[in-house]
């Protein structure tokens, strides 16, 4: 399966964190999100923090929230 990022597969959203590993993140995990010099921080459980190389609207799209209004 060939997989990119901001890809669905079930209820998980694929990552692609700023060293390049990938990780399938269920959207509903997520605690928080900022944005950060053009990046995304996620705040998973563990306090466990993922950093994007997106912008915070792209990302949010990804995990299902829509734009900001």
């Amino acid at each position: 399966m060939d997989m990119d990022e901001g890809d669905r597969i079930g209820r998980f959203v694929i990552l692609r964190d700023a060293e390049g590993r990938m990780h399938a993140v269920a959207a509903t995990a997520v605690a928080a999100v900022c944005e950060e010099d053009g990046a995304t921080i996620l705040l998973l459980p563990g306090g466990r923090l993922i950093r994007v190389e997106r912008g915070l609207e792209t990302v949010l799209g990804w995990l299902g929230c829509g734009s900001p209004t």
